[in-house]
C-alpha cells in the first residue's frame, strides 16, 4: 500500500530540522573544569540522556509500591485501573503522581550526573479529545510536563518526546502501551482509524511543541511510536500490519508533523527531527515508504540479555562482555541517524550467583559493562538509558541508583574520559575498535 498523497506536496522540499549543536545547548557545552567552550568539536557531539520512565505512562513491574499508593493494585495498566475506580479519583490518584515521580528538581539531578538529555514518555491520552467514551485513562494535567520542560530548557538540555501509548495499543500484553491489549484484540493500533488519532496527536503535540518557547528551545525530536508489535511478542507480527505500518502509518505521520509546521510557518532551520524505530527491532523496514526528508532519525533499542543467551544459554559475564565489545554492532541496518533509547545492564539469568549485584565481586564486571555499551552506543549518536528511577530495588535499570553507587561516570567529565578507555582492552586483552 502507498501513503497518502498529499506527502509530495507537503515534503518536496528537504527541511533542515535543529539538533543540539545548531542551538548551542549548554548541557553539551560542558568539559572537565570550563563551561566558556564546547566540550566537543562537531560533529563529535553525543547525546547521553535517561528515559524518564514511570512517570506520564504508568509501568507497575517498576513502581509497584507507587502503583499501589496510586489505587491501581493488582491491575495491570493506566485503562485498566481508571476503568476501575472513578475518573474523578482516578485524574486525582495520577495526577498526584505526576507531580511527584518526576519533577524540575530530578531535571536539576540529571544534569548534574553530566547528562544532556531526557526522553519523555506519553501517552495519546494526554490529548483529551482523542480518548472515546468506552476508552479509561487519566485527564492528565499538563502543568506537570510543562515544569520538566521549561527546567531542562533552563538548562541547555535536549528532549525527545516519544508517543509511547499508541491509541489502541501497538503490542500486546505490554503495559507500557497504556493498555494490556490482549492478543486476541489485535491488531489494536494497527488500523486506520488508530493512525488517524495517532497522526491527530502528532499534530497536536507538534503545535505544543513550537508554540511554547520552553518546548521550542528544548524539544528536538518527537517519536511516531514506541516498540511496535514484532514476531518475537505473543501473537507475533502479522504481515498485513507489518506493512500497513511501514507504508501507511509511518508515512502519514511524517506528513502530519511537516504539515503542522508547514501551516506554523516554521523555518526549515527549526523544524523537529521525526523519528522511527529502526529496522533492527524488527517490525519492518521504517524507511520503505518514506519520502525523501533530510530530518528523519531512527530509535534502537538494545537490551542485549536475548542476544547473547542464544549463543550462550549458560550465559557468563564474559559472554556478556565479548558480546558487547566485539560481536554487537547497531548500525547493520543503515539506519542512520540513530540514537539508542532504550538499554539497561539487565540479565537474563539474573538468579546466577555471578550477576548478583548485591555481591562486591560482580560490581566490577557492571562498571565495565556499562562503559563497554557506552563506547558502543557512541558509535551511534548517542544513548538514553532506561530509566532514571524505579521501585525495583535494582541499581541494573536505575541510572540515579548507579550513580549512588558510583558504578558508573558520575560526571560530564567522568563520561568523557569512559568514552577514550578501552575497557575491552582492559577485560580481554583485545582492543574493541572504538578509540
Amino acid at each position: 500500500m502507498k501513503g497518502p498523497t498529499l506527502l509530495t506536496a507537503l515534503l518536496a522540499a528537504s527541511v533542515h530540522a535543529w539538533m543540539p549543536e545548531d542551538h548551542e545547548l549548554a548541557a553539551f557545552n560542558r568539559t572537565s573544569g570550563s563551561l566558556g567552550k564546547r566540550a566537543h568539536s562537531l560533529p563529535n557531539w553525543k547525546i547521553r540522556g535517561v528515559n524518564l520512565g514511570g512517570w506520564l505512562v504508568s509501568e507497575q513491574w517498576m513502581m509497584e509500591q507507587e502503583w499501589n499508593d496510586m489505587g491501581c493494585s493488582g491491575m495491570c495498566s493506566e485503562f485498566d485501573c481508571v476503568n476501575a475506580i472513578s475518573q474523578s479519583q482516578a485524574d486525582k490518584n495520577f495526577n498526584d503522581h505526576y507531580a511527584r515521580w518526576i519533577t524540575p528538581t530530578h531535571i536539576q539531578d540529571i544534569h548534574n550526573a553530566g547528562l544532556n538529555t531526557i526522553r519523555i514518555p506519553i501517552g495519546y491520552w494526554s490529548f483529551r479529545s482523542l480518548v472515546r467514551s468506552d476508552e479509561h485513562f487519566p485527564n492528565m494535567n499538563l502543568q506537570y510536563l510543562d515544569a520538566v520542560i521549561q527546567k531542562a530548557a533552563d538548562l541547555g538540555m535536549f528532549v525527545v518526546i516519544n508517543l509511547h501509548g499508541a491509541p489502541g495499543a501497538q503490542k500486546a500484553l505490554d503495559a507500557f502501551t497504556g493498555q494490556c491489549l490482549p492478543v486476541a484484540w489485535l491488531p489494536g493500533f494497527f488500523t486506520q482509524d488508530n493512525y488517524n488519532r495517532a497522526s491527530q496527536w502528532l499534530d497536536w503535540m507538534t503545535r505544543r511543541i513550537h508554540n511554547n518557547p520552553a518546548y521550542k528551545a528544548t524539544v528536538g525530536i518527537i517519536e511516531v511510536v514506541n516498540e511496535p508489535q514484532t514476531d518475537r511478542d505473543s501473537g507475533g507480527m502479522p504481515q498485513a500490519e507489518r506493512d500497513t505500518l511501514t507504508q501507511v502509518y509511518y508515512p502519514q505521520a511524517l506528513a502530519a508533523v511537516r504539515a503542522a509546521e508547514n501551516d506554523l510557518q516554521i523555518p526549515t532551520d527549526q523544524r523537529l527531527h521525526v523519528q522511527f524505530m529502526d529496522e533492527l527491532w524488527g517490525a519492518g523496514n521504517p524507511r520503505s515508504n518514506l519520502p525523501s526528508d533530510g530530518n528523519i532519525i531512527f530509535d534502537d533499542h538494545n537490551y542485549v540479555g536475548g542476544a547473547v543467551t542464544a549463543i550462550h544459554p549458560s550465559a557468563k559475564q564474559a559472554d556478556y562482555m565479548y558480546y558487547t565489545c566485539y560481536n554487537d554492532n547497531r548500525l547493520t541496518d543503515g539506519d542512520t541517524p540513530k540514537i539508542v533509547q532504550e538499554f539497561s545492564l539487565t540479565v537474563n539469568d539474573e538468579s546466577n550467583s555471578e550477576f548478583a549485584w548485591t555481591n562486591a565481586q560482580n560490581v566490577p564486571f557492571y562498571k565495565q559493562w556499562f562503559i563497554a555499551q557506552q563506547r558502543l552506543y557512541e558509535q551511534t549518536n548517542g544513548w538514553i538509558f532506561w530509566t532514571w528511577k524505579n521501585q525495583l530495588n535494582d541499581p541494573r535499570w536505575d541510572y540515579s541508583y548507579l550513580l549512588n553507587q558510583q558504578w558508573i561516570p558520575t560526571s560530564a567529565a567522568g563520561l568523557d574520559a569512559s568514552r577514550t578507555t578501552d575497557v575491552c582492552k582492559n577485560y580481554f586483552g583485545m582492543t574493541d575498535g572504538r578509540s
